[in-house]
């Protein structure tokens, strides 16, 4: 029943992770379709992203005190519930406010899958060999992801993909009622910090709303600062909760003590903001100035996916013999490098040129700096400590993508004219080059704050800790988890109104 139970939820992260990383084909469809303005498509992935990484932890809090097979079940019913409906999707702010709840199921669901793994396996080999399958069905689910969207879209609708989603979210809902083992409940458990979670959300819904309208409407104008004054409001009523008011916080402050942690948290978010910025240049460069079509767009990206999981599993072996540092590093140059061929690509260019070279030379970028980071944050955590800063690092990852595609997008936006751009593929091959010179620069900053924040330690202490689980599972258990976040990211991608 424990293999069954690890299948179950393996599939459901590779359920996941395909229906994001066909939105990377798909987005260019659905802005057509729904006829998506230039600033109000920030939300078509953002607001997924947001939903998803505001309520992962409360989510992860209410496994911990109720159950993790209650809110998997819940997370899968909702996530299956919502796929359907924003399949039925017919204006940009019923896709948006649908899309968004679908990202509730999904926060749901993850959190839960590795608590699952982590209650129900004993540490050690099992675990290691339990956390490698779950993290490959997500590997997995990349690559399916972008040829199922291809060959859907191509041969029916991008409604489809939404609606295959649903239908199997519905099937593992009805297999993981039999096949998780239910725990007994918990006697007197915490109260739950939903002021905390709900302030925090809207928090961060309100500023990165202001960065994506800003260059539209006016930094100062009344549509937009006003946002801005709430969301700073509720930011300051959040720290206010967690310092003051409760009693069982849904962030710990002692956690922003951990230098690693905190320093990785701060990595990340530039290395996220720089993959989405990337990621969304990259497919209206295929399609709007390539010409090529939805399909063709999928097997573009499938080296991508494909060199994602090679690298992975080569790096998952290396880096625990070095420092971490360096490689985080390297990354970023590996990440601008990338955004730079890119950006000198024309009309006329071959593919197996500069875009399958810029390709490669990214995910190489991407594997030698978002493991390491996350390794990194992870490993000098106490194991009472272990989930909240899982949780918030990837809660870091969900909101440096729309926060960083906020910012290149208006520098792309304003950089050259909507009029221009819809002159000639010249001038919107300009704008996306200028928006790739912002991916560049959040490139640059990343490496400097790095540089100067990140410590330059081992990999693992030379004697481990008391409270650690064991001597290798917590490299063993990250090197496992990590490939499905850095390819799950792929799903944030959002959509420009010229194409």
């Amino acid at each position: 029943m424990a293999s069954l139970m690890l299948y179950v939820i393996s599939v459901a992260q590779f359920l996941d992770i395909m229906n994001g990383s066909a939105m990377t084909v798909a987005f260019v469809d659905i802005s057509r379709t729904l006829d998506f303005d230039t600033y109000s498509t920030q939300w078509i992935m953002s607001s997924y992203a947001v939903a998803f990484g505001g309520f992962l932890l409360l989510a992860g809090r209410v496994g911990d005190m109720y159950g993790h097979r209650s809110v998997f079940l819940v997370g899968q019913i909702w996530f299956g519930l919502w796929s359907l409906i924003v399949s039925f999707s017919t204006s940009p702010a019923m896709f948006c406010i649908t899309r968004a709840l679908q990202g509730i199921g999904a926060s749901m669901s993850v959190p839960t899958a590795l608590g699952l793994i982590t209650t129900t396996i004993p540490a050690g080999p099992k675990r290691t060999r339990a956390l490698s399958i779950f993290g490959g069905f997500g590997a997995a689910g990349a690559v399916v992801g972008l040829l199922l969207a291809g060959a859907l879209i191509s041969a029916m609708s991008w409604h489809w993909i939404f609606r295959f989603s649903s239908i199997f979210s519905f099937v593992l809902f009805a297999l993981g009622f039999f096949a998780i083992p239910s725990t007994p409940k918990k006697q007197n458990p915490a109260n739950i910090d939903v002021a905390g979670a709900l302030t925090a959300t809207s928090s961060l819904i309100c500023i990165i709303y202001y960065i994506s309208a800003g260059s539209a409407t006016g930094w100062a104008s009344v549509q937009t600062l006003p946002v801005l004054a709430a969301g700073l409001v509720l930011f300051t009523a959040f720290i206010w909760i967690e310092m003051r008011w409760v009693s069982n916080p849904i962030m710990p402050f002692r956690i922003w003590h951990l230098k690693n942690f905190s320093s990785a948290f701060i990595a990340i978010m530039f290395l996220q903001g720089q993959f989405q910025g990337y990621t969304y240049y990259a497919t209206l460069i295929f399609q709007n100035v390539m010409g090529y079509t939805s399909m063709q767009t999928s097997l573009a990206f499938l080296a991508h996916s494909l060199a994602a999981i090679v690298t992975f599993t080569v790096l998952g072996k290396i880096l625990p013999k070095y420092r971490l540092k360096p490689f985080i590093l390297t990354g970023f140059v590996f990440r601008c490098a990338s955004a730079i061929m890119f950006a000198f690509v024309t009309t006329k260019t071959s593919y197996w040129t500069l875009p399958f070279l810029g390709l490669l030379v990214h995910v190489i970028g991407v594997g030698t700096s978002v493991l390491p980071a996350q390794i990194t944050a992870l490993k000098d955590a106490k194991n009472e400590d272990q989930g909240v800063v899982g949780a918030l690092y990837s809660t870091g990852m969900q909101l440096g993508g729309p926060l960083g595609l906020a910012i290149v997008t208006a520098i792309s936006e304003n950089s050259v004219s909507a009029a221009d751009q819809a002159a000639s593929v010249d001038m919107l091959m300009e704008s996306y080059r200028n928006g790739l010179f912002g991916v560049v620069g959040l490139g640059v900053l990343g490496i400097i704050v790095s540089a100067i924040l990140l410590p330059n330690n081992p990999t693992a202490p030379a004697t481990p800790p008391a409270d650690a689980a064991t001597d290798s599972v917590v490299t063993d258990d990250v090197a496992g988890v990590v490939i499905e976040p850095s390819l799950e990211t792929t799903q944030v991608v959002v959509i420009d109104e010229k194409i």
